[in-house]
């Protein structure tokens, strides 16, 4: 009869288990989901209290309490953030674009906006004046963020890193490459340069854009692949939900 007991409270402890790890709140009850980004200024930052803020930040929270789900939102350099993001299970990562190398290295939830890809040189540098990609390959050398999207996108059009491109460990880096000389144009969303200059207490004047692409990219919040299916499952009817509203 004892043997029986203790049978069955091993199997009713099974099922509790099996049952806690079904719920989508169950990966994260010991702290376990991480969310990861970059400090961009303009989609997501550290206020003065010190908290994450800034724009997808606002919704990327929304949607993890309209999932039900807490989360440890953290602030990195970009290339960190991505390593993370694509290496540890119950990861989530945004504002990332989706682009054909990072297809499969992600479980795309769902778009949080739109970033237009814009040349900027020094408003002094009358030098630098390219009218297509090709003009800028020979003109000049273009500053973009170490494992940004903007690095994938030079190097896809045919760009050699150090001759045509550097790389920093952010993009906010970019306006004072410029300055010093050691790069003649960046790459940013309108909104995004903006934002950096600001913080870096620079004039709008002082850059101005000189080849605008037709073609942005679409900014998503992703997780890593091995992440709880019935997380993923919570965050994207969450996130249907409430682009429904």
């Amino acid at each position: 009869m004892t043997s029986c007991r203790s049978t069955l409270a091993r199997l009713g402890h099974t099922l509790l288990l099996a049952l806690c790890f079904c719920l989508p709140g169950a990966a994260v009850a010991d702290g376990k989901l991480l969310v990861v980004t970059e400090n961009s200024s303009w989609l997501s930052t550290i206020d003065a209290q010190g908290n994450v803020a800034g724009r997808n930040t606002q919704l990327v929270k929304d949607i993890l309490a309209h999932a039900g789900l807490k989360a440890d939102i953290q602030v990195l350099p970009w290339a960190r953030a991505y390593r993370i993001a694509a290496t540890r299970p119950n990861t989530l990562i945004y504002s990332i674009a989706r682009t054909s190398t990072r297809e499969k290295q992600f479980v795309w939830l769902g778009p949080l906006g739109h970033m237009q890809r814009v040349f900027y040189r020094l408003s002094s540098d009358t030098t630098a004046e390219p009218q297509s990609l090709e003009q800028v390959k020979s003109c000049c050398k273009v500053c973009v963020g170490n494992h940004d999207v903007q690095e994938e996108f030079l190097i896809k059009a045919g760009f050699v890193q150090n001759s045509q491109f550097l790389t920093t460990n952010s993009p906010q880096e970019c306006p004072r490459l410029l300055l010093s000389g050691a790069a003649q144009l960046l790459i940013a969303d309108p909104e995004q340069l903006r934002s950096q200059l600001a913080r870096l207490k620079m004039p709008d004047e002082q850059f101005q854009p000189v080849l605008n692409m037709p073609q942005g990219e679409e900014l998503y919040l992703a997780a890593n692949p091995q992440t709880d299916p019935a997380i993923v499952r919570a965050i994207t009817e969450a996130m249907r939900q409430l682009k429904a509203h």
